[in-house]
């Protein structure tokens, strides 16, 4: 596996390279659902790529970027073992120099509500920092997990206009035993926490159903100390070549001080 550290290198390597290209964009702190991503892109590419930077941008909380798990050996170690070709690690100077002349793409109508009322900027930093990536790695199918499932449709929107031969493959939700999505920020989750965020699947599962209200379920969740940002249904598309619709209930809150995501589809 070969590691690249600025777009000169990186440049030089993907002009060697005549076949498919799956690409993955990460921050690191990797876990088994990264791993479903890389393994999608090895189905699918004659080679994979994956990056690792914790983009400032997109941090709306100072506290957040600070406390971002780093660990950057392990991640190496197990993308190393999943079959990665190569990763790129690019600085922050790499990414927006000083004198910065890239024009980067702006967040659509899929960025509006939501997270994006509720951590304002965060998907202007997302678009900035993805469209570079796209821009600099030039892959032929990028894989983002459905978990951040606002941020998959906002990347969907912007790079079917700036990056149109480039394929979003969205992929479900890897999740614990115990139902909880997985997420660099469950490392910060106590091991009780851990277990009380299991009922955040559990509720969206029963709304999914329609076995639940709204009133149950902001008040169930209390029950586990978890303070619900919003939950709300929408409905989405997140097939672009087909066109066809689907629903989902999507969750935001806190545990622990630790801010949380989840959503489930359906038909």
């Amino acid at each position: 596996m070969k590691l690249f550290f600025t777009k000169k290198k990186w440049s030089e390597y993907r002009e060697s390279l005549t076949g498919p290209l799956g690409f993955v964009p990460t921050m690191g702190a990797l876990h088994a659902g990264h791993l479903k991503l890389v393994h999608e892109a090895r189905n699918n590419n004659d080679f994979v790529a994956v990056s690792i930077f914790v983009n400032p941008k997109q941090f709306n909380n100072t506290e957040d970027l600070i406390n971002y798990p780093n660990t950057l050996e392990q991640d190496i170690l197990v993308l190393s073992q999943a079959g990665v070709d190569a990763v790129f690690l690019p600085s922050s100077s790499e990414v927006y120099p000083e004198n910065d002349t890239f024009i980067t793409a702006v967040p659509g109508k899929s960025a509006e509500g939501l997270e994006g009322a509720f951590r304002p900027g965060h998907f202007e930093g997302v678009v900035n920092v993805v469209d570079r990536l796209f821009e600099w790695i030039h892959p032929h199918n990028a894989y983002f997990g459905q978990k951040d499932l606002q941020q998959c449709l906002v990347i969907q929107e912007f790079a079917s206009e700036k990056h149109p031969n480039l394929k979003i493959v969205t992929v479900p939700t890897e999740r614990e035993k115990n139902g909880l999505a997985m997420s660099s920020r469950n490392l910060r989750l106590s091991e009780e926490g851990r277990n009380r965020a299991a009922v955040i699947f559990e509720v969206i599962s029963k709304m999914k159903d329609s076995t639940a209200d709204y009133d149950w379920a902001i008040e169930y969740l209390k029950q586990y100390e978890i303070e619900t940002e919003y939950l709300t249904n929408i409905e989405i598309s997140l097939n672009t070549d087909t066109g066809l619709m689907t629903k989902a209930w999507v969750f935001a809150g806190y545990l622990e001080g630790i801010r949380l995501i989840d959503n489930v589809l359906y038909n």
